[in-house]
């Protein structure tokens, strides 16, 4: 099963094996945490068990970022 995700501004496809397909499975392949970003599924934020098909729309935004304030 292939899912578009918008991260960072740019649309990627993430790729999976399985037919099922979860918030978490789709930071894992981002290679992020859940402690550091979320995913956003058609407006809304949602769970990481929340599981996620091919229609949803799919954002994943970062929960921290860094950089100084001057």
């Amino acid at each position: 099963m292939e899912i578009k995700v918008n991260y960072r501004g740019q649309e990627k496809i993430l790729s999976f094996d399985k037919d099922k397909v979860k918030a978490k499975d789709v930071l894992k392949a981002l290679g992020l945490s859940k402690d550091f970003a979320f995913v956003v599924k058609n407006g809304e934020i949602v769970d990481e068990n929340e599981t996620i098909t091919q229609n949803d729309e799919v954002r994943v935004i970062n929960a921290i970022s860094g950089g100084k304030n001057n």
